[in-house]
């Protein structure tokens, strides 16, 4: 029997609330809608649970030369083996304790499940248990290789060390289900380091794995209950010339310690030309390979942990959905730092995207919380419909489903975000109810600190966004907070500071950018229709204005932007990179 596990992440999980207000007639309503749920549905074989192993035989034996076991029971296994394997040929269950066992085969693999009920290996506490597969295969099928493999549920734990060189391609395999409960993992592998074709379930354990191709993998893409991984705690150090971590369908993380290294890291970007020359793998972006940090090919879920993840590709990658609940990252990406091709919810957590092609994307965004520090090449957060034009062309582009609810919705946090290219790039529309965003934007006049389509609404929270005027765009006259929209005379360096003084001489907003700009908006609850507010440059006042209307404008000299609800004064987004 399989024990079934579901796990609903859903809106409510997230925040379950976005109000945004509309004004008619001058009286307040009040609309209400919900973030679509991302669910987890996961059926976990647990069948190896449910063995009383106290019923079963434990012989001891000393490991020489190879052995084939064909009955059921408890092995308690010690010696070494130079040149050859333990083979499983059983329709029972079978549990094999290792305590200092050093297998080595030069034609094949150290342990080879050929049929069994469910298989057990289990390191004895304080014992190093080694095992090494040859470069070549003599007599197993093609799809026979690893140095562990099972044809059938696999599961390790212990409280030893197990090291696991794989000289062929992968070091553990399971063609069904592969379970790890405890232990310390050091594992070397020519391609992946750790596959369960139908899943891969991790409970804890320590795992140091540098592998050429995938470091985890679950690969069933016939069965959509199949195919996943889920780990719910742990301590993973993983080098991988490809993914790190990959799930044909659903990926859930509930904890755990995680430092990812793929494709070479960051510097070698996947969005660079030269792409693909790095890695024993010599990527190319003809083939479908990838080096993602942490990779799904349906649903994604973080829960929790902590995420350092140097990626030459995507840094936290779903073809589906992804959700963030908490959790705290830093994140060196080639390409993007996080990317949904659907949706992407944020419920909280410290986001630290120090580096990235693009920050964060997908066809709907919507952030609950959190604090957000993004830098980017191009966009820092870009609402993207079908193919989003600055991914197209480039090695490493990614593609979007498509999706005609291209919304930002920010529901509090508080984000920063520094982009070469456009700051904020919605595809759509744009709702901000709470929080306190800033954004660095562009110092060329080719990209904006805001570009939206149709419209950026400003219902709570604070923004600053500052940058170069010449695509400058504002909020939207129907947002619900007043608004200041300042093009300076001249640039401002990182040094300056922008103050606003109320009529008592009380300063209630201040912004410095890390970037020289010559324009800022600035939209805050703080501001109240008929108050006169000055503004200060390093202390000295600038110039005074007076709140009349939702939007007030100072200086001239901008370019297409406007602050239309429909954005109007840039039809359809002209100069979007």
């Amino acid at each position: 029997m399989k024990k079934k596990l579901v796990l609903f992440v859903l809106a409510m999980l997230f925040g379950i609330s976005i109000w945004w207000i509309l004004q008619d007639n001058h009286k307040m309503k009040l609309s209400h809608s919900t973030t679509d749920s991302i669910t987890m549905n996961i059926h976990t074989d647990d069948d190896d649970e449910k063995i009383d192993w106290s019923f079963y035989q434990d012989t001891n034996y000393i490991l020489e030369t190879s052995i084939t076991l064909t009955e059921e029971g408890i092995y308690h296994l010690t010696g070494t083996i130079e040149d050859g394997l333990i083979t499983i040929h059983t329709s029972d269950n079978i549990k094999l304790v290792l305590d200092h066992v050093s297998i080595t085969n030069s034609s094949g693999p150290a342990i080879y499940v050929e049929e069994a009920g469910d298989v057990v290996i289990e390191t004895v506490e304080g014992t190093t248990n080694y095992l090494e597969d040859g470069n070549v295969y003599s007599g197993y099928e093609e799809d026979e290789i690893g140095t562990i493999f099972s044809h059938d549920d696999l599961t390790l734990m212990g409280e030893g060390t197990l090291i696991v060189v794989s000289n062929h391609e992968d070091a553990i395999v399971s063609k069904d289900d592969l379970k790890i409960v405890s232990g310390t993992y050091e594992i070397t592998s020519k391609d992946d380091g750790i596959r369960g074709k139908d899943s891969v379930h991790i409970q804890n354990g320590k795992f140091k794995i540098t592998s050429g191709g995938d470091g985890i993998k679950s690969t069933n893409d016939t069965d959509f209950e199949k195919g996943y991984v889920y780990i719910e705690n742990g301590t993973f150090d993983i080098h991988a010339d490809l993914d790190g971590i990959q799930a044909e369908t659903k990926l859930l993380i509930e904890s755990g310690h995680f430092s990812i290294t793929t494709g070479g890291g960051s510097s070698n970007a996947s969005t660079e030309t030269s792409w693909g020359m790095w890695g024993s793998n010599h990527l190319s972006q003809a083939d479908s390979s990838s080096a993602k940090g942490i990779k799904s090919g349906s649903n994604l879920v973080i829960q929790d942990g902590i995420f350092t993840i140097d990626s030459s590709d995507d840094a936290i990658h779903s073809n589906g959905s992804i959700g963030i609940q908490k959790g705290t990252f830093i994140i060196h990406s080639g390409d993007d730092g996080i990317h949904a091709n659907t949706e992407l919810i944020i419920d909280g957590g410290a986001i630290d995207i120090a580096k990235s092609y693009e920050g964060i994307e997908s066809t709907k965004i919507t952030i609950n919380g959190g604090n957000l520090s993004i830098f980017s090449r191009d966009d820092g957060i870009n609402v993207a419909g079908g193919n989003d034009a600055s991914a197209m062309g480039r090695p490493g582009e990614n593609r979007y489903s498509s999706n005609t609810n291209r919304t930002l919705t920010i529901n509090d946090g508080t984000i920063y975000v520094s982009a070469s290219g456009d700051g904020i790039d919605v595809n759509g529309t744009a709702y901000m109810n709470g929080g306190t965003v800033t954004v660095d934007g562009p110092t060329d006049n080719g990209n904006g600190a805001l570009d939206y389509d149709s419209g950026f609404i400003v219902n709570g929270g604070t923004l600053y966004a500052g940058g170069a005027s010449g695509m400058m765009q504002g909020v939207s006259n129907s947002s619900r907070i007043y608004n200041v929209q300042i093009v300076f005379p001249t640039n401002y360096t990182k040094d300056t500071i922008i103050t606003i003084i109320d009529s008592k001489e009380n300063e209630i907003l201040s912004y410095q950018s890390n970037k020289s700009y010559n324009s800022l908006v600035i939209a805050s609850p703080k501001f109240q229709k008929g108050e006169t507010y000055t503004i200060q440059v390093n202390g000295t006042t600038d110039q005074t204005f007076t709140i009349t209307s939702i939007t007030t404008s100072i200086g001239s000299g901008g370019g297409m932007g406007g602050n239309h609800p429909n954005d109007m004064g840039r039809p359809n987004g002209m100069g979007r990179r």
